[in-house]
Protein backbone atom coordinates (compact mmCIF):
# COMPACT_ATOMS: atom_id res chain seq x y z
CA UNK A 1 0.00 0.00 0.00
CA UNK A 2 3.03 2.64 0.68
CA UNK A 3 4.04 1.71 -3.32
CA UNK A 4 0.77 2.78 -4.15
CA UNK A 5 0.32 5.82 -1.79
CA UNK A 6 3.56 7.14 -3.08
CA UNK A 7 2.45 6.85 -6.74
CA UNK A 8 -0.61 8.69 -5.83
CA UNK A 9 1.51 11.52 -4.61
CA UNK A 10 3.59 11.69 -7.73
CA UNK A 11 0.84 11.44 -9.98
CA UNK A 12 -1.00 14.10 -7.90
CA UNK A 13 1.82 16.56 -7.81
CA UNK A 14 2.39 15.98 -11.43
CA UNK A 15 -1.17 16.72 -12.51
CA UNK A 16 -2.42 19.25 -9.72
CA UNK A 17 -5.71 17.24 -10.46
CA UNK A 18 -6.87 15.59 -7.19
CA UNK A 19 -9.97 14.52 -8.86
CA UNK A 20 -8.62 12.90 -11.82
CA UNK A 21 -5.74 11.13 -9.44
CA UNK A 22 -7.82 9.62 -7.47
CA UNK A 23 -9.81 8.18 -10.33
CA UNK A 24 -6.41 6.60 -11.61
CA UNK A 25 -5.11 4.82 -8.53
CA UNK A 26 -8.59 3.83 -7.99
CA UNK A 27 -8.94 2.15 -11.47
CA UNK A 28 -5.49 0.63 -11.27
CA UNK A 29 -6.50 -0.78 -7.97
CA UNK A 30 -9.77 -2.12 -9.82
CA UNK A 31 -8.07 -3.81 -12.52
CA UNK A 32 -5.41 -5.47 -10.16
CA UNK A 33 -8.27 -6.84 -7.75
CA UNK A 34 -9.92 -8.17 -11.01
CA UNK A 35 -7.38 -9.68 -12.21
CA UNK A 36 -6.13 -11.55 -8.99
CA UNK A 37 -10.22 -12.61 -8.68
CA UNK A 38 -10.55 -13.52 -12.14
CA UNK A 39 -6.80 -15.86 -11.41
CA UNK A 40 -7.90 -17.43 -8.02
CA UNK A 41 -11.38 -18.29 -9.99
CA UNK A 42 -9.74 -19.60 -12.66
CA UNK A 43 -11.62 -17.68 -15.14
CA UNK A 44 -9.23 -16.97 -17.70
CA UNK A 45 -9.11 -19.30 -20.61
CA UNK A 46 -6.11 -21.06 -22.18
CA UNK A 47 -5.57 -18.17 -24.58
CA UNK A 48 -5.73 -15.62 -21.45
CA UNK A 49 -3.38 -17.63 -19.24
CA UNK A 50 -0.68 -17.29 -21.84
CA UNK A 51 -1.50 -13.23 -22.25
CA UNK A 52 -1.19 -13.42 -17.98
CA UNK A 53 2.13 -14.90 -18.55
CA UNK A 54 2.99 -12.25 -20.77
CA UNK A 55 1.47 -9.66 -18.97
CA UNK A 56 3.59 -10.53 -15.17
CA UNK A 57 6.70 -11.33 -17.14
CA UNK A 58 6.11 -7.68 -18.88
CA UNK A 59 5.38 -5.96 -15.91
CA UNK A 60 8.30 -7.21 -13.68
CA UNK A 61 10.35 -6.53 -16.64
CA UNK A 62 9.27 -3.17 -16.64
CA UNK A 63 9.76 -2.96 -12.76
CA UNK A 64 12.85 -4.21 -12.97
CA UNK A 65 13.80 -1.38 -15.41
CA UNK A 66 12.26 1.28 -12.66
CA UNK A 67 14.84 -0.20 -10.24
CA UNK A 68 17.18 0.07 -12.56
CA UNK A 69 16.80 3.56 -13.59
CA UNK A 70 16.85 4.40 -10.30
CA UNK A 71 19.84 2.80 -8.24
CA UNK A 72 21.63 3.49 -12.08
CA UNK A 73 21.69 7.35 -12.06
CA UNK A 74 21.77 8.43 -15.48
CA UNK A 75 20.44 5.66 -17.13
CA UNK A 76 16.65 6.58 -17.22
CA UNK A 77 15.32 6.73 -20.70
CA UNK A 78 11.77 7.58 -21.37
CA UNK A 79 11.75 5.86 -24.73
CA UNK A 80 12.24 2.31 -23.37
CA UNK A 81 10.22 3.01 -19.87
CA UNK A 82 7.39 4.73 -22.06
CA UNK A 83 6.85 1.59 -24.22
CA UNK A 84 7.01 -0.84 -21.03
CA UNK A 85 4.27 1.21 -19.75
CA UNK A 86 2.41 1.04 -22.99
CA UNK A 87 2.93 -2.51 -23.62
CA UNK A 88 1.67 -3.85 -20.45
CA UNK A 89 -1.17 -1.68 -20.56
CA UNK A 90 -1.56 -3.05 -23.90
CA UNK A 91 -1.78 -6.82 -22.58
CA UNK A 92 -4.04 -6.09 -19.95
CA UNK A 93 -6.75 -4.48 -22.30
CA UNK A 94 -6.14 -7.71 -23.86
CA UNK A 95 -6.78 -9.74 -20.91
CA UNK A 96 -9.30 -8.02 -19.28
CA UNK A 97 -11.23 -7.58 -23.04
CA UNK A 98 -14.17 -10.51 -22.40
CA UNK A 99 -14.34 -9.61 -18.43
CA UNK A 100 -15.16 -6.26 -17.97
CA UNK A 101 -17.20 -3.60 -19.85
CA UNK A 102 -16.23 -1.37 -22.73
CA UNK A 103 -16.37 1.42 -20.54
CA UNK A 104 -13.62 -0.22 -17.65
CA UNK A 105 -11.89 -1.22 -20.69
CA UNK A 106 -11.26 2.95 -22.07
CA UNK A 107 -10.49 3.45 -18.09
CA UNK A 108 -7.32 0.93 -18.73
CA UNK A 109 -6.34 3.74 -21.62
CA UNK A 110 -7.10 6.20 -19.27
CA UNK A 111 -4.66 5.11 -16.71
CA UNK A 112 -2.05 4.20 -19.53
CA UNK A 113 -2.22 8.00 -20.81
CA UNK A 114 -1.18 9.13 -16.97
CA UNK A 115 1.29 6.76 -15.98
CA UNK A 116 3.07 6.81 -19.85
CA UNK A 117 3.02 10.63 -20.04
CA UNK A 118 6.73 11.70 -20.86
CA UNK A 119 6.43 14.77 -18.60
CA UNK A 120 5.60 12.59 -15.16
CA UNK A 121 8.42 10.30 -16.28
CA UNK A 122 11.10 12.78 -16.58
CA UNK A 123 9.74 14.51 -13.70
CA UNK A 124 10.16 11.19 -11.67
CA UNK A 125 13.60 10.59 -12.85
CA UNK A 126 14.62 14.11 -12.50
CA UNK A 127 18.51 13.40 -11.52
CA UNK A 128 19.69 16.77 -10.99
CA UNK A 129 16.50 18.29 -8.69
CA UNK A 130 14.99 17.36 -5.31
CA UNK A 131 11.26 17.45 -5.64
CA UNK A 132 8.17 16.27 -4.08
CA UNK A 133 8.04 13.84 -7.16
CA UNK A 134 11.08 12.54 -6.86
CA UNK A 135 11.28 11.88 -3.59
CA UNK A 136 8.77 9.03 -3.91
CA UNK A 137 10.60 7.02 -6.03
CA UNK A 138 12.77 5.07 -3.29
CA UNK A 139 9.36 3.98 -1.83
CA UNK A 140 8.19 3.31 -4.98
CA UNK A 141 11.08 1.17 -5.64
CA UNK A 142 11.66 -0.07 -2.21
CA UNK A 143 8.11 -1.11 -1.99
CA UNK A 144 8.58 -3.24 -5.53
CA UNK A 145 11.64 -4.65 -4.86
CA UNK A 146 10.38 -6.32 -1.49
CA UNK A 147 7.59 -7.52 -3.31
CA UNK A 148 10.02 -9.15 -5.56
CA UNK A 149 12.18 -10.49 -2.75
CA UNK A 150 9.13 -11.97 -0.87
CA UNK A 151 8.44 -13.58 -4.93
CA UNK A 152 4.85 -11.63 -4.59
CA UNK A 153 5.62 -9.99 -8.24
Amino acid sequence: SSGINALYQVVKEHSNHSDKTKKTIKYLIKFLVKIGVLFKNNAFNDSEMLIFTKLKNKYKTMVLTVISFYEVKYTYDQKILSKYVVSVFDLLRQLLRRHMSPKNIERVELVQTTLSDGDLLDSIFDYENVTPITQHLPIICDRVRSLIDDDKL
